[in-house]
């Protein structure tokens, strides 16, 4: 009895206290029911709290989606925020005013804001989607006064070729949807379908299965645009996005190539205004990244098909066919020039040479008694010096006179070239091809587009290439270059048995490693088109950087044999100048400019000495004393240079240098890969058009496919040099500033001024290599004795 009466108070004291606290709590819930497209204003308080539901007069858009827009105009702050929350059949989503968004220079605070409910909350059938409940509180004890209003989104699914336009701002995102093969329903049949007919036949549903996204923008506010799968929840902020499907930012121009191996059941677009510009600009000053909170941007986007399988395999049998048409004319070239060529060329001597003597042991006696003279290298007595100059201009040097080695010992030199550089390619190859590929899996795996600066517009996938036009253009480099190096075969063949002291010595080692550095170019440009950006550009133009050295090596060589640069030497300098465009990408700086300005022009000052003196230039103390001696002597006179033609040349190069490098120090480019490669292919040129010159001079002529290779050559350079400079990308800028340059393809619907410029440069480093090979062939029947240096 005891037990029950205790149980009864207890009951009716934890009654009292809930009643109590019930009565102090008290919470007021308004349900009510309101009509789509509706501005509806409501009161809610700490105390009241409205839940909504709606309906529509008709169900013609029963099958789109719902926006959510709710405002206020009253003053909030964060501390009692207004919670809005819709639910759906399988999803609640929520959101607050004002809502506040945190930037590193201050705060943006959005008094409204509007949601694009996910359609795709109960499933694929979208004409199964229940209305949303709309629920909002607030725990704040004033009353506020919310406007919130539902509506269809109407323009939500995307056709092929049609042109969408769209405001948005940080608080109000939005996002369309695009279906490859399908109806955006999914409706099969049923009595849905003719419901569903007045509006499916504005659909056009016979879609490509690859597409391009184009986007532009009037305005230079930094937006995110999202590409995710079609499920529930779209991610829709500017954090979230990170983590669903591709996103890429931009600013007036943005592209994304997308095909239904990716997306099978089609894919969300969704744009989203960044807070501030930091990320498009990479300033965190950036205009537009505050203050009055008016960062709405406009958008412009359409859907286009891109280029069938079928487009692919006719525009890769076209670039062979460019390819095998730069080769064939070349071996035409060849087979009439063996047919036409063999002649006989007298050379007319503008200078007394030292006589040449039809016995090849009596010659290569003289010219030894006269090398060693010419090469002595002790000479520190003015007078000396000042002699053997005056015995030198009276007996200029010739090939034979620098070409003591004899053959077998000329091969091992020249044979170390080709193993020097094949080492070198490998060993820098395998980790670029490993690195490369990384950042490709890393695209695939992190959806961010900002990886990669590719031609967004003109970037066609295939297979697990996100850029495959970029990567197969430089199949031009790899099958030319294989050509050239069967020429090399081809003539080091033919010439065996050839006299020893007739023509120009040949290195076929430098030829081969020529041919390979043309192959490695293309073959490591493809590695960094797989994911194009400044950590990895040293990778595209690295062997650019080689084939320009090499070039000037093997025309030096071609008239000093014996004193040419040994194979490590000249891979050590190679070495040393990446190093140089390393540190110029990674740490651009006004000291570095004009420390780089003052070693390009002390090593330009020092070739020049080296190619007037034909290499009997030395550079040290004494040459410094000799010099001030000399004008002390003769004054004016000794700045007469001996060799008037030589020195115009070589004057004019230099001058060209300097002129270059005071463009570079003006304009202060941040591309100093670019700058560097301009440098090295520059002098490349120069020093290719000096030599025709000076054998011109000389008396020399040069064989009609030599003129023919040169010509062609010339002009390929000049059109691959244009569309070099139009370039579709840069990454001296941001991801963001460097879309702005992207633009659709123009040759074949498949490839850009890019492509072109890897076919173009192919052919043209081709020819110019083929002049080079061709270009002593009318003095290869003329003793060395009769052929100059310079």
């Amino acid at each position: 009895m005891f037990r029950i009466i205790f149980s009864s108070l207890l009951l009716s004291t934890v009654l009292c206290v809930y009643q109590n606290n019930s009565g102090l709590n008290k919470r007021n819930f308004i349900y009510d029911t309101y009509k789509y497209d509706t501005r509806i204003e409501l009161i809610i308080n700490n105390e009241t709290e409205q839940i909504m539901d709606f309906y529509e007069e008709t169900e013609l858009w029963h099958g789109y989606p719902t926006r959510v827009h709710v405002s206020t105009n009253e003053t909030l702050n964060v501390d009692n925020p207004v919670f809005v929350t819709a639910t759906q059949q399988k999803g609640v989503s929520s959101w607050e005013l004002p809502l506040l968004v945190q930037t590193q220079s201050g705060a943006l605070m959005f008094s409204s804001m509007a949601r694009t409910l996910c359609p795709h909350d109960a499933g694929p059938d979208i004409k199964s989607e229940n209305r949303p409940m709309i629920q909002i509180t607030t725990s704040n004890p004033r009353n506020v006064s919310v406007d919130i209003k539902l509506r269809r989104v109407t323009d939500f699914y995307v056709d092929v070729n049609k042109e969408l336009s769209l405001n948005a701002t940080p608080s109000s995102p939005k996002y369309f949807y695009f279906s490859f093969d399908q109806h955006p329903w999914n409706i099969t049949g049923g009595p849905m379908q003719k419901s569903a007919g007045a509006v499916a036949q504005r659909f056009n549903y016979t879609i490509p299965k690859s597409v391009i996204l184009i986007i532009e923008s009037d305005d230079d506010i930094c937006a995110t645009v999202s590409i995710q799968n079609n499920s529930c929840p779209v991610f829709d902020s500017e954090k979230e996005v990170l983590y669903k499907g591709y996103h890429l930012t931009m600013m007036s121009k943005g592209g994304i190539t997308l095909t239904q191996s990716m997306f099978p059941a089609g894919f969300y677009i969704v744009f989203i205004v960044r807070e501030s510009d930091q990320q498009c600009t990479g300033s965190s000053t950036a205009a537009h990244s505050l203050a009055d909170g008016n960062r709405m941007k406009n958008f412009r986007f359409r859907v286009i098909a891109t280029v069938s399988y079928r487009e692919y395999v006719v525009g890769a049998l076209v670039t062979l066919a460019l390819v095998a048409v730069v080769a064939l004319l070349v071996i035409v070239a060849v087979l009439a020039c063996t047919c036409r060529c063999s002649e006989t060329v007298v050379i007319v001597e503008s200078e007394p040479i030292a006589h040449a003597s039809t016995s090849g042991e009596a010659s290569g006696a003289g010219a030894a008694a006269d090398t060693a003279r010419v090469l002595d290298d002790s000479d520190d007595d003015d007078d000396i010096g000042i002699a053997e100059e005056k015995w030198s201009h009276s007996h200029p040097l010739t090939v034979q006179k620098l070409t003591r080695a004899t053959p077998e010992t000329q091969a091992r030199r020249s044979e170390r070239y080709f193993w020097g550089a094949l080492t070198v390619a490998v060993v820098y190859a395998l980790p670029v091809v490993q690195l490369l590929f990384t950042y490709q899996k890393m695209v695939f795996q992190t959806g961010d587009q900002d990886l990669c600066y590719y031609n967004f517009l003109c970037a066609h996938p295939l297979g697990f290439l996100s850029d495959f036009n970029h990567v197969y253009s430089n199949v031009g480099y790899v099958v030319l270059g294989l050509v050239f190096m069967a020429q090399v075969r081809h003539r080091q063949v033919k010439n065996r048995g050839k006299a020893q002291d007739m023509g120009v010595p040949q290195h076929y080692g430098l030829l081969y490693s020529m041919g390979l550095g043309l192959i490695m170019e293309g073959l490591l440009s493809a590695c960094y088109h797989l994911c194009p950006n400044k950590m990895n550009f040293q990778f595209d133009s690295s062997f650019m950087y080689v084939i320009a050295v090499l070039v000037m090596v093997k025309l030096y060589q071609n008239r000093h044999s014996d004193i040419v640069p040994s194979a490590h030497s000249t891979f050590m300098v190679i070495a040393v100048v990446m190093t140089i465009g390393l540190f110029g990408i990674l740490y651009p700086s006004v000291p570095f400019s004009v420390l780089f300005t003052i070693l390009h022009m002390l090593t330009c000052f020092i070739l020049t000495l080296k190619i007037y003196y034909a290499g009997r230039f030395k550079l040290e103390w004494s040459a410094a004393t000799r010099g001030v001696s000399a004008l002390r002597r003769a004054g004016a006179r000794a700045l007469r240079p001996a060799h008037s033609p030589r020195a115009a040349l070589l004057a004019v190069a230099f001058l060209a240098n300097w002129a270059f490098a005071v463009y570079s120090a003006v304009v202060q480019n941040k591309d100093f890969a670019r700058q560097l490669l301009a440098i090295l292919m520059g002098n490349a040129i120069l020093y290719t058009m000096f030599y025709v010159a000076m054998k011109l001079l000389h008396g020399e002529r040069l064989a009609p496919h030599t003129w023919l290779y040169g010509v062609l050559a010339h002009a390929a350079w000049f059109a691959a040099l244009k569309l070099f400079l139009d370039s579709k990308t840069k990454w001296s800028e941001t991801p963001a500033q460097s879309r702005r340059h992207n633009a659709e393809c123009s040759i074949l619907q498949l490839y850009d001024s890019h492509d072109a410029w890897h076919l173009l440069s192919a052919a043209a480093m081709f020819l110019s290599f083929n002049m080079l090979l061709t270009i002593d062939d009318l003095v290869a029947n003329v003793h060395r004795d009769n052929l100059h240096t310079f």
